[in-house]
């Protein structure tokens, strides 16, 4: 049987995609490369046909950090790892979807020569994709703007999982306790990292928005003690096709992958992307601008964000739900999945 290689890590963004993959990649061994106990591994966990294997990784601090000393030390030990990898296990190709976990088994193909595929979910690039794109034989893209930017370039779309299509509202309304009252279904959450400005102004508002809505809250690690009858809180949820089906409405962050998910299951949405800092490139800002171009989603910015504000803009959607299912079902947008295997399966020879 062929091998293949996956890679990508740091966020659930990173990871989903090469789930997405699986039911394309028949005929594969497939092996996965990540850091050690990290959300990577986990998620991978979940899937007895992938073998994970840890490499050495670090990620790159943006502010002035200490840190960052260790990086051409740690990043050097891992390619050496994942080049043993790739002598044992003779992969026919590696595909890369970024993050700091993914370097390592990237700059590995290249230097062993074994076909690297990467893929960027952002209409700008990250650092890791950026080093190792013209080392590439293709570049993968949600964006064509970002393609024609690369000679190797090719607009694929996102890949999206494709039980995300198969979700079933009633398991939450049944797993939760949510009792049919006539108000819509509102889903809040910030990603697999959580969002704490969103969730702060979704807890100062939640008797105001539980007043039009049912409301299911997926707020990663924060803290909150307080309770409605018509409001559910997760920490994380690991059935989020059932959450993306019972919801009429959503709030959320505009990391890229998010944005293809909800835009592709034409669930109206209040996006409120995370601004430029040390933690961000800008590039939530910028993939929720091209997304309002469109006319499929409301965007407010985080500096805008208040418990008032919050309300409003989200019971805003209601009035403009039917515009922009609309502007949805003219710009469909790209599931990339089936592109993406293609281009992996054509090295299967």
């Amino acid at each position: 049987m062929n091998t293949i290689f996956l890679t990508g890590g740091g966020t659930a963004g990173h990871i989903a995609p090469n789930i997405a993959l699986l039911p394309y990649l028949r005929g594969y061994e497939v092996h996965y490369f990540g850091e050690a106990g990290s959300m990577e591994e986990r998620m991978i966990s979940a899937y007895p046909q992938i073998t994970f294997h840890a490499l050495p990784c670090i990620k790159f601090h943006r502010s002035l950090s200490p840190k960052n000393i260790k990086i051409p030390f740690v990043l050097a030990s891992g390619i050496s790892k994942a080049k043993k990898f790739i002598k044992e296990l003779k992969p026919k190709a590696v595909f890369s979807k970024g993050g700091y976990a993914a370097l390592p088994m990237a700059m590995a193909a290249y230097k062993k020569k074994v076909p690297l595929i990467i893929h960027e979910s952002d209409i700008s690039m990250g650092l890791s994709n950026r080093l190792v794109a013209k080392k590439s034989r293709y570049v993968c893209t949600s964006f064509p703007s970002l393609a024609e930017k690369f000679d190797n370039g090719f607009f694929t779309g996102t890949p999206i999982r494709r039980e995300l299509y198969e979700g079933n509202a009633e398991a939450v309304n049944r797993k939760l306790g949510f009792k049919k009252n006539g108000r819509p279904n509102l889903l809040i959450f910030g990603g697999s990292q959580g969002a704490l400005a969103i969730n702060q102004a979704a807890e100062g508002a939640i008797k105001e928005l539980c007043a039009y809505f049912n409301v299911l809250h997926i707020a990663g690690k924060h803290k909150f003690d307080g309770s409605h009858e018509n409001y559910r809180r997760l920490e994380f949820c690991d059935y989020m096709a059932d959450c993306y089906a019972w919801a009429d409405y959503a709030v959320t962050r505009a990391g890229a992958g998010t944005l293809s998910e909800i835009t592709a299951l034409k669930i109206p949405s209040l996006v409120i992307p995370l601004p430029k800092s040390d933690s961000s490139r800008g590039d939530q800002v910028q993939n929720a601008a091209y997304y309002k171009d469109l006319g499929v989603i409301e965007v407010m910015e985080q500096d805008s964000l208040s418990c008032g504000s919050i309300v409003s803009e989200t019971v805003a959607l209601i009035s403009k739900r039917q515009n922009l299912i609309s502007a949805m079902n003219a710009n469909p947008g790209s599931d990339g999945t089936r592109k993406i295997a293609e281009l992996l399966n054509s090295f299967n020879v």
